[in-house]
């Protein structure tokens, strides 16, 4: 039951309340109704969520798949004639005052912090987990959200496109909270048939050399090239068009990789859900990948299990991938004691960083304007040793800037003249961060 997982007896009423008002809006509106939703994995698998649930339900419905929600794509919609119901899937919550403001009948299914804390304002209503004392960072992402209002009508089965969504958002290590409930739920109704520790190479459906290769979680550099990881596998005695490893094979190649990566970024849970794509976390990868290339919808079919758009959209993957490792092997990073520093490209560096962790903390940098921003990640091994970002990015006060974050993920603004100064502080403080063997900092 929900219930078990908002636990105070207020807070569940006040959800049921939203959730109800929500459902009979939908419920009882006879126009069109515009979805409106996300590029990545997660605004994706909401969206597939969505036009499911309104196929099912015989609503006249429009998908449209946006990078970001702004003042022009809020006018844009406005003009739209016939007084649509508006479903914004994955944002909205940072607009609802300005939505609210223009008189749209709207409903907000997002997990970004909201800027009202209110279950709604006007004719908007929104479902949010922060109004409901859950953080939605780690306990639940947008699919998950559209989810919530999915199975009260007992669509139980969409439940697998929220565990692809969480994926996507990198909330699954582990599930927790409303997500751990919506991965049992799919468990009890056998949407999810299994979840099996296994190497993150098996759930790509590829032959294992172009599994390894195109593999950025976990990225391994001396790996990012055909004839490199040709020339391990048959060192390993692997044929490398398998598509499948197990026994003494997956034995063999895990103790091969952990010369480079560490064996928890190569075992991890494999969620084997009923779809064409069995793999979730598979799916959640062609998803990102189309919204990326900016062919979501094509994204949206494959979720869809249209079989030509799961064509190109396992395509597509291999071409984001390639592109991105490409992106990666041009990167040349600066050592200092604690930390690996780069400069980059406006709009890259932060996933670029958080691709090239290993042991050290990675900072990536682009100018802008006299200032430097600055992108510093980390990973799980990292946080459990005591690093936090959020206070390293922090000093960037000292340097005439801002800074802050979460521990594994932060950002800075500095001065350039500045740069070098700061850099040399928090390769300091990181240091003395991670002195501190032993210590659990959970991640947030």
């Amino acid at each position: 039951m929900v219930a078990t997982v908002l636990k105070d007896k207020g807070t569940y009423e006040r959800y049921r309340k939203t959730v109800n008002e929500i459902v009979e809006k939908i419920k009882n509106h006879q126009g069109l109704i515009r979805v409106i939703t996300h590029y990545d994995a997660d605004g994706l698998a909401s969206g597939a969520i969505l036009i499911k649930m309104l196929y099912r339900l015989n609503k006249d419905f429009h998908l449209s798949i946006v990078e970001h929600l702004n003042e022009k794509t809020i006018n844009r919609l406005q003009k739209e004639s016939n007084n649509p119901l508006y479903i914004f899937c994955d944002m909205g919550s940072a607009y609802i005052d300005r939505i609210a403001e223009r008189g749209m009948n709207a409903i907000i299914l997002d997990h970004h912090p909201p800027k009202l804390r209110y279950t709604k304002v006007e004719e908007v209503h929104q479902l949010n987990p922060h109004l409901f004392n859950l953080n939605g960072a780690r306990e639940i992402s947008a699919s998950g959200v559209c989810y919530l209002v999915a199975r009260e009508y007992k669509f139980y089965d969409l439940s697998i496109f929220a565990i692809v969504g969480a994926i996507g958002d990198m909330q699954h290590e582990p599930f927790i909270g409303m997500n751990k409930f919506i991965v049992n739920e799919a468990r009890e109704y056998r949407y999810l048939r299994s979840i099996v520790k296994d190497i993150v190479y098996n759930a790509y459906d590829l032959p294992i050399w172009q599994s390894i290769m195109y593999c950025t979680r976990p990225y391994i550099k001396e790996l990012s090239d055909r004839e490199s990881v040709i020339n391990l596998l048959k060192e390993l005695g692997i044929d490398p068009n398998k598509t499948y490893l197990e026994g003494e094979e997956r034995d063999k190649l895990i103790s091969a990789l952990k010369r480079y990566v560490d064996e928890s970024q190569i075992l991890v849970d494999r969620y084997i859900i009923n779809h064409k794509i069995e793999d979730a976390f598979y799916l959640s990868e062609i998803l990102n990948a189309c919204g990326k290339m900016g062919i979501g919808s094509v994204g949206i079919g494959a979720a869809l299990e249209d079989e030509e758009c799961i064509r190109i959209g396992r395509e597509t993957y291999i071409k984001y991938k390639s592109e991105i490792i490409e992106q990666l092997r041009n990167i040349e990073t600066q050592k200092l004691n604690n930390i690996e520093y780069f400069f980059g490209k406006k709009g890259t560096i932060g996933h670029m960083a958080s691709l090239l962790v290993r042991d050290k903390p990675v900072i990536g940098i682009y100018e802008e304007e006299g200032y430097y921003k600055i992108s510093a990640r980390g990973n799980k091994l990292l946080v459990e040793k005591g690093l936090d970002l959020s206070k390293a990015m922090g000093v960037a006060s000292q340097f005439g800037g801002s800074g802050g974050g979460h521990n594994i993920a932060a950002g800075a603004r500095i001065p350039k003249i500045y740069l070098s100064a700061f850099l040399q502080k928090v390769d300091e403080i990181v240091g003395e961060q991670l002195k501190k063997e032993g210590i659990k900092n959970p991640i947030s």
